[in-house]
């Protein structure tokens, strides 16, 4: 364990005659993963905040650990028996009291991972996983496990709790490679974790990476069980049968994983969103596939279970970012076991997890095929998500350009969703709009699942607006909308109370926001002060009702922040 930077570090108590009244039976509500459970429901069983009382939530505490020089202040607080454990961009651990914001223990990685920004890291980093006494993180190209309660390293796990997990897998087939870096790869996300076994994806797919692992690992041991190439390579990596015609050309790059894997025990599947592809598309005629898709893979073995493609061909940076959720719901009286992904596309795709089988009409649709780009062959159709009426869904953010200052238009041509690129357009989503690595949240109360998206066409000379969204799935059906100012790029979080929580990023303020779950009528909002580019987590602790987020980081999350910010109701 390394305190070094412990001076760095900044915790505040705020206000004690603030302090809720502890109930006379005291309860602790855990966040043990990183989207709460298996399924990435994102649904809190908390319900002492409400519609009625959520306008009197007040910052309870912060805590700040001094990391600044990373993209933007993205990791989710896991809560386990009180305490609460954060990450910063490097995957540096942080154990805090999550009653008062104290500081336990710091494990920093910063010196293992064994390169900076010279050697190609753009740090990030979306938090930890948690079980039988063990956090996990997915830092640089490497896996910690470190014990909850001293922040030690797990004896056993790799070398001294650090094991080069991307590494081992990359020498099966390139023997000569020193460091998973120096081909561009690293982690992000946060790992899943499931009756002892880790599984993770790694990126980055700007990096050109030969196809993204998603991984498996022996939590105790630290060593691959099984490994999946998201874009094969050869016949030696599975799937090459089905993904390999479709590479024309060659060029098979990309496929990076943002994000965590879902898990349906029962069904022995894991779920995995696939990034984009990536370098020059005119080597790579065809679907491209696995690249922005949803994989399903078998749990004990990796084996590929079934595939859907959100975008064919990408040359819009329109990758899947954020964790696919998994819900039950009934359609016609029928119960289906679903999964839903939202895309930077603007679109929502709801899918039957057992077949990987659209629930509703996604129906592939025309689109423009005429380039300038000598090479360049464009696919023809792309997949349209319909609701169960046949109509087109409402996008999760516009799919055409909107309010585009009139002297930016001038000179400029306003173009549909999937056209080829070319000079002087402007399109909707730009490549950094639509539904980002934030994760949909999911509530068995409401039945309504809740998108946060970003507004932002490409070329557009305007700022960003983020459109956060509630859908029944059973219909496909737009229930409410909430649109604001700055990127909404983080997910959201909803409670059995019937709040719905989600942050908004900008240059200037990062507005925290809650909402009526089943109306959309905003009931609070709070200015953290920077932006908020990371997905809150609700927890209870000797009965009280907490709700946390981290705050940090500029445009597009391109500045880094370090603070965590801790809401409860006030004492009565």
């Amino acid at each position: 364990m390394n305190l070094t930077r412990a001076n760095t570090l900044c915790s505040l108590t705020i206000a004690s005659a603030l302090l809720a009244p502890t109930p006379s039976v005291a309860q602790n509500v855990d966040w043990p993963l990183h989207n709460l459970d298996l399924a990435g429901s994102r649904f809190a069983q908390t319900n002492q905040i409400t519609p009625e009382n959520a306008h009197l939530l007040t910052p309870r505490w912060l805590f700040q650990h001094g990391v600044i020089d990373g993209v933007s202040n993205q990791t989710t607080p896991l809560v386990i028996d009180g305490i609460m454990y954060v990450t910063d961009s490097r995957g540096s651990v942080y154990a805090v009291d999550a009653l008062d914001g104290h500081l336990l223990w710091l494990y920093d990685v910063t010196e293992l991972l064994g390169g900076g920004r010279q050697q190609g890291y753009v740090f990030r980093h979306r938090g930890v996983t948690y079980e039988d006494g063990v956090v996990y993180s997915a830092a640089g190209s490497f896996v910690f496990a470190l014990d909850a309660k001293t922040g030690e390293p797990l004896p056993g796990f790799g070398v001294d709790g650090q094991a080069s997990v991307i590494l081992d897998v990359l020498k099966q087939q390139y023997p000569d490679v020193e460091t998973a870096i120096s081909m561009g790869y690293w982690f992000t996300t946060a790992p899943q974790i499931h009756d002892g076994v880790l599984y993770v994806g790694s990126t980055r797919s700007e990096s050109r990476i030969p196809g993204g692992h998603v991984l498996a690992i022996d939590a105790k041991t630290g060593e691959v069980e099984w490994h999946f190439n998201t874009v094969p390579q050869s016949e030696a990596d599975q799937g090459w049968d089905i993904a390999g015609p479709t590479w024309n050309g060659g060029g098979r790059e990309g496929g990076g994983i943002w994000e965590t894997p879902s898990v349906d025990a029962d069904l022995n599947m894991m779920y995995v969103a696939v990034g984009n592809p990536f370098g020059d598309s005119t080597l790579r005629e065809g679907l491209n596939l696995f690249s922005d898709s949803v994989v399903a893979l078998s749990l004990d073995t990796g084996q590929l279970q079934w595939y859907y493609q959100l975008v064919h061909h990408d040359v819009w940076d329109y990758d899947n970012g954020s964790q696919p959720i998994l819900f039950d719901m009934e359609v016609d009286g029928e119960p289906v076991k679903a999964l839903a992904q939202a895309n930077k596309n603007g679109w929502m795709y709801i899918l039957n997890r057992e077949t990987g089988d659209p629930v509703h009409p996604i129906i592939e649709t025309p689109v423009s095929t005429e380039t300038d780009r000598e090479g360049e062959v464009p696919y023809p159709t792309q997949p349209i998500p319909h609701k169960a009426n046949g109509e087109v869904m409402e996008p999760v953010s516009p799919v055409f350009p909107t309010d585009i200052p009139d002297e930016h238009a001038a000179d400029k041509t306003l173009v549909p969703q999937y056209t080829p690129l070319g000079q002087d357009q402007i399109f909707a989503p730009g490549m950094g709009g639509g539904a980002s690595y934030g994760p949909i949240a999911y509530s068995d109360d409401t039945g309504l699942l809740y998108i946060n998206a970003i507004d932002q066409p490409f070329n557009s000379g305007r700022g960003p607006k983020g459109y956060f969204s509630a859908y029944d799935p059973t219909t496909g059906e737009l229930v409410w909308r909430q649109i604001f100012e700055g990127y909404g790029q983080a997910g959201a979080v909803v409670t059995k109370g019937g709040v719905v929580f989600v942050g908004t990023g900008s240059n200037t303020a990062g507005y925290f926001f809650a909402y009526d779950a089943r109306t959309g009528e905003e009931l609070w909002r709070y200015n953290t002060g920077s932006g908020v580019f990371a997905s809150p987590a609700v927890y209870m602790v000797d009965g009280q009702e907490f709700v946390t987020v981290a705050s940090g980081g500029g445009s597009r999350g391109r500045r880094g922040g370090d603070l965590i910010l801790s809401f409860a109701l006030p004492k009565q």
